[in-house]
């Protein structure tokens, strides 16, 4: 199926502002707003963005009607999520996506967003951005600028990012659309009716305050669930904060790759600069992309 698109941004565009996962905090989120008015856009943010209910941004028939509300006003030309955590698993399942469909609009964001994302994917082939968000436009130094708009304002999603040697742990090339997003995430939705299908995709993903043997684990699920066989390539994002806190127990991703990869063979490079790290690139999930070694680049191609 080929994948759906939604058009450029252009200065002037309205934003819907949602919060489906964890709660944002006020000053973060006036901050990118402002950043985004700077930019020539106009938010539009949900009616409970700014609720908390513990570790969520508000209880969860709030939360669903904001993103509900938010996915079917045609005036918008995208969904820009203000913050990561947890609780987009909660709505997920009666989440309506066919105003997508309709009038495909830019959903932006990462981490809990991995599941709206595969989601959105799963359901019409959407592309989708794994990007920096809403509280986080406030400070330049956690997500690079041009690279967001460079994507955001491109006809299709155009994307190209390129890594030196030092990166390449396998070499190959290989071409298929890019899926994935934060590890954790990508393996919770293993089994259910939201998962990004991996087969003959480019498997990206990236995490955060995660132990080696926590990886290994989830590495060690998704082997077992058959979704590493049938790549075309991986793309490991910048790993934050997932050294062992005992050295004793700390064990390189190379070796841990190792062993659930025993038995493929497409490329994999590490440390792209993506996800919950400082000078985030922006990713066009579901776009096709083209992962080669030789030449140290991964770029969006025309399907």
């Amino acid at each position: 199926m080929k994948c759906l698109v939604p058009p450029p941004l252009v200065p002037g565009d309205r934003i819907g502002i949602a919060a489906p996962a964890g709660p944002v905090r006020a000053e973060d989120l006036e901050r990118g707003l402002a950043y985004l008015k700077a930019r020539g856009f106009e938010p539009v943010p949900g009616e409970h963005v700014t609720d908390r209910r513990a570790y969520l941004a508000g209880e969860d028939p709030a939360r669903l009607g904001d993103l509900d509300r938010l996915l079917s006003d045609p005036s918008l030309s995208a969904v820009w999520f203000a913050r990561g955590g947890y609780g987009s698993a909660r709505v997920v399942s009666r989440l309506d996506m066919e105003p997508l469909r309709r009038h495909p609009k830019a959903l932006i964001g990462y981490s809990d967003m991995t599941v709206l994302q595969a989601a959105a994917y799963r359901a019409m082939r959407l592309v989708t951005f794994h990007g920096p968000m809403i509280a986080g436009l406030g400070d330049a130094a956690s997500f690079d600028e041009a690279a967001l708009w460079k994507t955001l304002l491109s006809a299709g999603g155009d994307f190209e990012q390129s890594f030196d040697a030092g990166a390449v742990l396998r070499p190959g090339a290989g071409e298929g659309p890019l899926v994935g997003g934060c590890l954790s995430l990508i393996v919770s939705l293993v089994g259910t009716p939201f998962e990004f299908p991996t087969a003959g995709s480019i498997l990206f993903w990236e995490e955060v305050n995660e132990e080696p043997w926590r990886i290994d684990r989830m590495l060690g699920q998704l082997r077992l669930a058959g979704r590493l066989e049938g790549l075309r390539g991986m793309v490991v994002g910048r790993l934050v904060n997932c050294r062992a806190k005992d050295p004793a127990n700390d064990v390189p991703l190379e070796e841990i790759l190792a062993a659930h990869l025993a038995g493929t063979t497409y490329p994999v490079v590490l440390d792209l600069p993506a996800g919950h790290c400082a000078g985030k690139i922006t990713l066009p999930l579901g776009r096709r992309v083209r992962l080669d070694t030789s030449g140290g680049l991964l770029c969006s191609v025309r399907d």
